[in-house]
């Protein structure tokens, strides 16, 4: 883009992340795409604050106006002009440059028919040797379980690093069960999207192999389907919290030996008002459809959800530090996890609304289509509950693990 010091400016995205980077004894602002449509982050001033905050106003402003009011004449427009040039070129602004470059990527990942891996060397490592080994070293800090069948099982979506206890406990009751054949797999959309459910037919690909999606389960789901869903499967490519889970099924049953139907779901908070009935037309019919096809089929099928639980402190827009939130949001947490282990979705789809998700549940959806969809679920079981603490944004996140049994043990 050809912008002058005259030129109104762009907002910066909204889904652009900032985090303190420091080098020697300096410390600067790192910006980056979580979404990767930017082809490299930037490495700014911690005065480039003030840059930022103007961008994200309604009023669009010029760099010679920030230059005179935000920085009162002591940075050149020029040089702000240049820092302007350089987050255009790498699509940190809602501009023609992001949007042309985000139509190409979106349509490039519509045309295909896998979805790569999007976490690989970040998240986990990219050698599947490497994987394996580190999922091996993860289980030894849990005691094998004795064999009991799963219906269906909550994971969170964390990093990798942060999680290993949890983690662990779910690799050990999923390698307790027997393999399944089918897994119906629901999962944060983080990123938004088209309607309350993102479909996709894409298989999916890791270091561990390639599990098949499905395609005749999604099929059927939109030839029964009333209410319009959407086609735009763009999500798929970003969102970490199917991939995440994925890599701990591939490893425990091996990438082929199930197929997949991979759900994205994006939030319910139009339903809190309705916390006692939450479901609509498009909730139940999609319940109705997903269980109806799986009592039809001669398969093993495991239910899945990937949802964390709260998310608190500076990072995540509160006021006060995530250390002096815990005790009430653990409070509430097991609230809500005593919901989950009673598998009753009402109860804990309500403790959210009615607290209008204070503390921002992020498996809220998921977890609650968990719930409606399972059959023949006879017991559950908190594996484990644990806390990331994020002492740099003065933030946590909660997560846990829970286990629907068929049977009593």
């Amino acid at each position: 883009m050809n912008y002058t010091i005259y030129s109104k400016l762009p907002k910066i995205r909204t889904d652009i992340a900032l985090m303190k980077h420091v080098h020697g004894e300096d410390e600067y602002i790192l910006m980056y795409d979580p979404l990767r449509y930017s082809r490299a982050p930037m490495i700014l001033a911690l005065h480039a604050i003030k840059l930022l905050d103007c961008l994200q106003r309604e009023v669009s402003v010029t760099c010679e106006e920030i230059a005179d009011i935000a920085y009162e004449g002591q940075v050149d427009a020029e040089a702000i002009l240049d820092v302007i040039a350089q987050m255009s070129d790498r699509c940190f602004l809602f501009d023609e440059v992001y949007h042309d470059t985000k139509s190409v990527m979106d349509q490039a990942f519509r045309e295909s028919t896998i979805r790569d891996p999007f976490c690989l060397g970040t998240v986990y490592p990219e050698q599947r040797d490497s994987i394996i080994s580190m999922l091996d070293e993860y289980k030894k800090s849990i005691s094998v379980r004795t064999t009991s069948q799963l219906s269906g099982i909550i994971i969170p979506h964390v990093e990798l690093a942060e999680g290993k206890q949890v983690y662990a406990s779910v690799l050990r009751a999923l390698e307790a069960s027997e393999a399944p054949e089918l897994v119906v797999l629901f999962a944060t959309s983080h990123y938004g999207g088209e309607g309350r459910f993102i479909f996709t037919e894409k298989d999916f690909v890791t270091p561990l192999g390639t599990t098949k999606t499905d395609k005749a389960f999604v099929e059927h789901v939109f030839d029964k389907a009333m209410l319009p869903l959407t086609k735009d499967d763009s999500q798929h490519r970003y969102d970490h919290s199917i991939e995440l889970v994925l890599l701990l099924l591939q490893y425990t049953y091996g990438s082929s030996s199930f197929s997949l139907l991979p759900i994205l779901v994006n939030g319910m908070h139009d339903r809190f008002s309705f916390a006692e009935h939450p479901n609509d037309d498009g909730i139940d019919e999609i319940i109705r459809i997903i269980k109806e096809y799986c009592a039809t089929i001669n398969r093993r099928v495991l239910f899945v959800s990937s949802g964390d639980l709260s998310h608190i402190g500076r990072k995540f827009g509160d006021a006060d530090q995530a250390q002096s939130l815990k005790p009430d949001i653990t409070i509430h947490d097991q609230a809500l996890m005593k919901a989950l282990c009673d598998n009753d979705a009402n109860a804990f789809f309500a403790r959210i609304a009615n607290t209008a998700d204070h503390s921002r549940v992020c498996g809220c959806s998921p977890n609650y289509m968990l719930l409606q969809s399972m059959n023949s679920v006879q017991q559950a079981e908190l594996l484990l509950y644990q806390w990331w603490d994020q002492p740099d944004t003065a933030s946590a996140v909660s997560f846990c693990s829970i286990a629907y049994f068929e049977e009593n043990s």
